[in-house]
């Protein structure tokens, strides 16, 4: 019997040392799994979405937001190659309305909404050393006086236009009856703060086979507002071009389409829309 007892022993022994053993290779927390959503969106948006992102993702945290910023138009392109886009955010309604009007349309139908609305400012830089020119521009008009040497715009070609903010200048420019004899002077482009920058900066360009100076440059409201190198000279009138508005658009080919939904409408909620507003600058839509 003492036998058969000290065998049980070590039988119970062993198991309950193999059960130590096995626990330390199993993992009791539950699985965690985080969902990407793709979000590509005007380039004039990233500071506010960045910031809104770091809020939704506090309050979200098993999604992370990966954010592709670029010029509207750009962003079609790349979507309509198949980029993995959940939610597009343009600068314009035309870009939207490209994906929209697709057969079959490429937005999930009932998500598109404008989120924001900003202006389109005429800007100068501020930092020396700075030309005559600059220093005595007032206003839109003001582009054609000879002491302007270079003016950077977006890229308003293509259809729809490669920048809407470009495009939105040459409505601008055009209603003012001036467009036409700026064409010399223009450098167009690549997104809107890429003319920032280059305004920032003075860049020296060619145009035309020209070389020039960049004096003065076409921006959102919002864009000037986050650089401390630059003077908004004037403001277009509303009636000036389309409206600038921001629409929103979810992709019919998001997989994540219960997480795309969460994000528009958070978009449009208080928390994002008094970051929008309040900290860099955009309207109401």
């Amino acid at each position: 019997m003492n036998r058969r007892r000290f065998i049980a022993w070590i039988a119970t022994a062993f198991t309950s040392l193999m059960l130590v053993i096995g626990f330390q290779f199993v993992n009791l927390s539950p699985a965690s799994s985080v969902t990407t959503l793709n979000v590509y969106a005007a380039v004039s948006l990233t500071n506010a979405l960045n910031a809104i992102k770091t809020q939704y993702q506090s309050a979200n945290p098993s999604v992370n937001i990966v954010y592709t910023f670029g010029a509207s138009g750009t962003l079609l392109s790349q979507i309509q190659a198949g980029a993995p886009a959940d939610i597009f955010i343009s600068a314009a309604t035309d870009q939207i309305d490209v994906l929209q009007n697709s057969s079959p349309s490429k937005l999930v139908a009932g998500s598109r909404k404008n989120i924001v609305r900003n202006r389109l400012v005429l800007i100068a830089p501020t930092t020396p050393p700075v030309s005559a020119g600059s220093a005595a521009l007032t206003s839109f008009n003001g582009l054609t006086n000879t002491n302007i040497s270079g003016v950077a715009i977006g890229d308003y070609t293509g259809t729809p236009p490669v920048v809407p903010a470009g495009n939105y200048t040459k409505q601008v420019l055009t209603s003012r009856g001036i467009f036409s004899t700026l064409t010399p002077k223009l450098y167009l482009a690549s997104n809107v703060r890429n003319v920032l920058t280059a305004v920032e900066n003075k860049a020296s360009v060619t145009i035309g086979g020209v070389n020039k100076t960049i004096d003065a440059g076409a921006v959102y409201k919002t864009d000037a507002a986050i650089s401390n190198k630059v003077r908004v000279v004037e403001t277009a009138l509303t009636t000036e071009s389309d409206p600038i508005v921001y629409p929103l658009g979810i992709l019919t080919r998001t997989t994540v389409l219960t997480t795309a939904q969460s994000f528009s409408t958070y978009l449009t909620g208080t928390t994002a829309q008094n970051i929008f507003r309040n900290n860099y600058g955009f309207l109401a839509p």
